[in-house]
């Protein structure tokens, strides 16, 4: 009986293993799934003239889903506020992506403008992004960065 008791435990350990084992391999398939669904990211920039949000997802290393930006001028001072996204490469270089966002400042005073952009994909590692919101007021740098989000992909 004991020797019986023995295998038992013996033949449940070997079925615990293989168990985890396919587990692990259905953990890692889950997460393949994941990936494939992107991770969310955001960020805003806030200035005294404007806000801006964004939110976005990334895909891969080097791309992001489409883009979702809000852009509303809050001083209907005669200049319009605009946003767009800035992607930071492994390699440092900050590269912008290649739609701007408006709001313009006829409709200043109503609740902001969402709109959505295309994706973003370079042929480098993107580490991180944030949003950039800015007045056209043709005069010296007024745009405010947002914060960057760090890409878990890259």
């Amino acid at each position: 009986m004991l020797v019986a008791r023995k295998a038992l435990v013996g033949i449940g350990a070997a079925v615990l293993l293989t168990t985890g084992g396919t587990a692990t391999a259905v953990a890692q398939d889950g997460h393949s799934a994941q990936d494939a669904r992107g991770v969310k990211a955001s960020s805003k920039a806030n200035a005294s003239y404007a806000y801006a949000h964004a939110t976005w997802k990334w895909k891969g290393a080097g791309s992001t889903g489409k883009v979702k930006v809000y852009v509303n001028d809050q001083d209907c001072n005669g200049y319009s506020a605009y946003a767009w996204i800035q992607f930071k490469r492994a390699t440092g270089q900050t590269v912008d992506g290649d739609t701007y966002y408006w709001n313009s400042d006829s409709l200043c005073s109503g609740r902001g403008q969402t709109r959505n952009g295309p994706k973003f994909s370079d042929d480098f590692n993107i580490t991180h992004g944030r949003v950039v919101v800015c007045q056209s007021d043709w005069g010296p740098d007024t745009c405010k960065y947002g914060r960057w989000h760090k890409n878990p992909k890259a």
